[in-house]
Order: structure tokens, then C-alpha cells, then sequence
């Protein structure tokens, strides 16, 4: 299905179409109770970013511990931009963090000031060998409208340390498995690479990893979880989402396995759901922010969930990112 796509423009307090490109959806792609709809359109910047996790693995950037709970630093020392997601689990330090906005971290940065959540609640010391400094690694993201909505919208580290609780507590449920680690119970990061989840996660892993690198021209997806949809990432090019797709699929899978899944047959969503979410159509502006010389920041809002886009200053304010969480 071919739909106009919309970058999310203030007009007052409302959002205006701004792009006439072309997107179209294909799905759904479906494993158990998770169903992905790609979303299909042409690149629509040049530049290239390194994520998180590939430039953490060639330590071409590093997050500081800064014994700041909320507050931390993250610096590029190579000479190529990263782009950094909202929602992604830097592992280590003090205690591991989630990184509440999107950021685009140019090239030389030095150290930038960003905030954070703690997903672990407890721990004020070393975990075995990983650096106490520093962080190890960027391995997962967040997972659930629920506490996406915890880091990105309401941003208290009261309701991040709860939602990490009400997530634990559901894998345990339906999995019928302990989740906690030994090493740390309170960590959501450790949660995440409990022996069960794991191995649950490879079923959809295998069923729809291959997704984002089957069509060339993939920029992004919507997610239905027992035929509702719930979230929606799209990106200004297809590497960038291939490159995100791995961690993005987990967090789906997590959300997918956290729930029952219906005795009866799951009903798609309509239509007219998937397209908003891909699109943020008709949402009201609710806040715009400049996060650096770099990140230009839109929150908007639908009666059925959140809408957040983010634009780079040095490619004139394209879109590099729209996020959708649902209510």
C-alpha cells in the first residue's frame, strides 16, 4: 500500500505535510503473536551515521560514568557522525543507563553532556570486569510502550525504575522462567540476556531478522503486537535502519513475548493505524527543542500515541528519525 509521507512541520500547534515523497508498506511479516509492516521509500540524505553500537565496538566512541544517575557523557573521537536513538542501553559503569533523546553526535565532538535513566536499581559499584568509568557496550534498547513512554515523554527515574519492574515481572510470567540475574536482579539490561528470553527471541529472530536486508529500498517498520500496533521507527536511509534493524527486532520480540498470546485468532490492525504510525498524520505539536548544534527535536501528539521526530541541522533540517509509541 502507497501512502504520502509527512515530515512533522509546527504550523500553530499542528503538523502540516512537508514531503511529498512516496512510502508504501509491505506485510505483514508475521511470527507468534508479533507481526512487522515495513515501511518502503527512497533515501532521503546522503550523509552516513555510525550507531551507538558499532562505534562503542571500534571505540570510536565513549559514554563516561559520571556518578550523575541522570547526567552523562558521551564523546566521538572519530572523524565520522554517530547517531545516537532514544531508548538504547549503554551496559555498565556505576549502573546501566538508557539514553533518553536522539542525538547526533558530529564528528570531534569532545564530551557532551546527555541524560539518562537508570535500568537498574540498586548497584553503585563495579559489575565484575566491565569498566567502572565507562560503559562496555550498547547491546539492547528498552522495550514496551510503557516504558518507552516512561523514558521518552513523562522522564522520571521513579516511573523507569517501576516500568523495569512491571517488564521483569511480565517476561517471568509468560515465559514461566526466571528472568533476574544473579549478578544483579534489578538490571533490565541483564533481564534481557536471561537464558529464556534469549532462546524465545531466536524464534522471531529467525522468522524476521533477514527483513530490513531482503529490500533495498526498506526505511523503516510498524509493529502490531497481538494485532495492535504499538510502535514505529522510520529512518532517512535504508543503511541506517539495516544497521538498527538487530536491536530494533529484540525489543520488538521482548514487547511480542512479554504479552499472552490470544487462544483465538489475532485480528490485523487496520490500515489506517499502520499509516499513521509510519506517519505521525495529524498530530498536534506539543514541543520542539534544539538538543545540540546538531539535533533538532519535534514531540507531537495523536489520541493514540506519542510522535517524536528528529531532524539534522547540517543537512537542512532533514528528518534522520520518526519514532512512534503508542498510548
Amino acid at each position: 500500500m502507497r501512502f504520502t509521507a509527512t515530515c512533522l512541520v509546527a504550523l500553530g500547534a499542528f503538523i502540516i505535510a512537508a514531503d511529498g515523497a512516496e512510502l508504501r508498506t509491505s506485510g505483514p511479516y508475521t511470527h507468534n503473536n508479533l507481526s512487522i509492516y515495513l515501511v518502503h521509500g527512497p533515501d532521503r540524505i546522503q550523509r552516513k551515521y555510525l550507531t551507538l553500537a558499532e562505534a562503542m565496538e571500534q571505540h570510536k566512541v565513549v559514554v563516561y560514568e559520571t556518578r550523575r544517575v541522570n547526567q552523562l557523557l558521551v564523546e566521538n573521537l572519530s572523524g565520522e557522525d554517530v547517531y545516537i536513538q532514544s531508548g538504547e542501553i549503554v551496559k555498565g559503569g556505576m549502573q546501566d543507563r538508557v539514553l533518553k533523546d536522539d542525538i547526533i553526535l558530529p564528528s570531534s565532538s569532545g564530551k557532551v553532556s546527555v541524560t539518562a535513566f537508570c535500568v537498574e536499581h540498586g548497584r553503585w559499584t563495579q559489575r565484575g570486569n566491565e569498566p567502572e568509568r565507562a560503559f562496555a557496550a550498547s547491546p539492547s534498547a528498552i522495550a514496551s510502550p510503557q516504558m518507552k513512554r516512561a523514558v521518552m515523554a513523562t522522564a522520571r527515574q521513579s516511573e523507569v525504575w517501576a516500568e523495569v519492574t512491571a517488564a521483569q515481572d511480565r517476561l517471568a510470567q509468560s515465559l514461566g522462567a526466571p528472568v533476574k540475574s544473579a549478578a544483579s536482579e534489578s538490571s533490565y539490561q541483564l533481564t534481557l540476556e536471561a537464558p529464556k528470553v534469549q532462546r524465545t527471541a531466536e524464534g522471531f529472530k529467525r522468522e524476521l531478522s533477514g527483513l530490513a536486508g531482503r529490500y533495498a529500498d526498506a526505511v523503516g517498520y510498524v509493529v502490531a503486537v497481538n494485532g495492535k500496533v504499538t510502535g514505529a521507527d522510520v529512518y532517512a536511509t535504508h543503511e541506517l535502519f539495516r544497521k538498527l534493524w538487530p536491536k530494533l527486532l529484540e525489543s520488538a520480540a521482548v514487547e511480542a513475548m512479554s504479552l499472552d498470546k490470544p487462544n483465538e485468532r489475532i485480528a490485523p490492525p487496520s490500515m489506517a493505524d499502520v499509516r499513521r504510525a509510519a506517519t505521525g498524520n495529524g498530530a498536534r505539536v506539543s514541543g520542539e527543542s534544539q538538543m545540540n548544534r546538531r539535533t533538532q527535536s519535534v514531540k507531537a501528539e495523536l489520541p493514540q500515541g506519542l510522535v517524536f521526530e528528529t531532524k539534522d541541522a547540517d543537512a537542512a533540517g532533514t528528518l534522520v528519525h520518526r519514532s512512534y509509541v503508542a498510548k
